[in-house]
């Protein structure tokens, strides 16, 4: 089995995957999840469609593909207790993840409140299937708005083969990144309407401009 960490650093060049994911690869996509049309007061309705957006382009991008869930939690030196445990409603328990280990975040507010750093730890587990991931999803878009269940964590979905990670931040939106321009190319001119209108100049210029 690979090594989640070592194929991180070596196909995206990072100790860790980021927060800004679109913001920090060239090669990469925003797509806007729930909408401004939709508001957070109708948070089913929004949830829904949040849902229905992200499935459709994780079923895009990894229909032919092996999928890892690598997840990362805020914490002080030792991981939060019971951080895998919302994963035990989709049928995954804390013996299928991999420790990945923590990386400290040099937070220079949190030392000086607390008198200690602020660690990221990680953890990944190899997703079996694509209903799997489409339960991941849930947890990951639904935390937001109150829907159950739901995880608390930063949630990337990657396919180390294809060099692609797919990061949904919440209700509001995802993001896809690759290191390949061909392996975005197609999904940027089908779901082209459901791209951020913010950050699309910076998409066009990536995708668009040869």
């Amino acid at each position: 089995m690979i090594d989640p960490k070592k194929e991180i650093e070596s196909v995206f060049g990072c100790a860790e995957l980021p927060h800004g994911l679109f913001y920090e690869f060239e090669m990469a996509l925003r797509f806007e999840l729930g909408g401004e049309d939709v508001s957070t007061d109708r948070s089913i309705k929004r949830f829904i469609q949040a849902f229905e957006r992200a499935d459709a382009v994780a079923a895009d991008l990894f229909a032919q593909s092996s999928v890892w869930l690598v997840s990362s939690t805020f914490g002080g030196a030792s991981p939060p207790k019971e951080h895998l445990k919302p994963y035990e409603t989709i049928g995954l328990s804390r013996s299928d993840f991999i420790d990945l280990g923590a990386v400290a975040q040099k937070d220079d507010d949190n030392i000086e409140e607390f008198g200690s750093d602020l660690y990221r730890h990680w953890a990944a587990v190899s997703l079996a299937g694509p209903d799997l991931v489409r339960e991941v999803l849930w947890l990951a878009l639904g935390s937001e708005l109150g829907i159950r269940p739901a995880v608390s964590a930063s949630l990337y979905f990657v396919d180390f083969d294809n060099q692609i990670a797919l990061h949904p931040y919440d209700d509001r939106g995802l993001d896809v990144i690759t290191m390949r321009r061909e392996a975005l190319l197609d999904l940027y001119w089908s779901r082209h309407s459901w791209l951020l209108d913010f950050d699309m100049p910076r998409m066009k210029v990536a995708f668009e401009e040869t």
